[in-house]
């Protein structure tokens, strides 16, 4: 990672196409550009949630590379996405925050109608 503009996101197995999304875009509100990291197990998440990004409108790609490591006889293979944000980023942030706090507001308010009716 180079200077403060840069950021990494490092992607697991275990991590959900959305998680990967959410915890990008949260990256990218304070920095311009953004490395995600995944192994081989994680490559096809690291790649489906920048490639949703990116139809979005809220990244375009810089860099798409994989790093072979080789420790102690053993292979390990990083595939990185090193994407920027676009202009309409902070816009299209804002408006979709908006509708997510909404939603969590009216889903909130569902609830506790049910727990008052229970």
């Amino acid at each position: 990672m180079s200077g403060d503009s840069a950021k990494e996101l490092r992607v697991t197995s275990f991590d959900s196409l959305k998680k990967v999304m959410y915890f990008a875009k949260q990256l990218l509100v304070p920095s311009e550009t953004l490395s995600i990291i995944a192994g081989t197990n994680s490559a096809g998440t690291a790649s489906g949630a920048a490639e949703a990004l990116k139809r979005l409108g809220y990244i375009t790609y810089d860099d798409i590379r994989t790093e072979t490591i080789i420790e102690q006889g053993s292979r390990r293979t990083r595939f990185i996405i090193l994407v920027h944000k676009t202009p309409k980023f902070d816009q299209l942030y804002k408006e979709h925050e908006e509708k997510r706090k909404k939603m969590e507001e009216e889903r909130n308010a569902r609830n506790a109608k049910q727990e008052q009716n229970n």
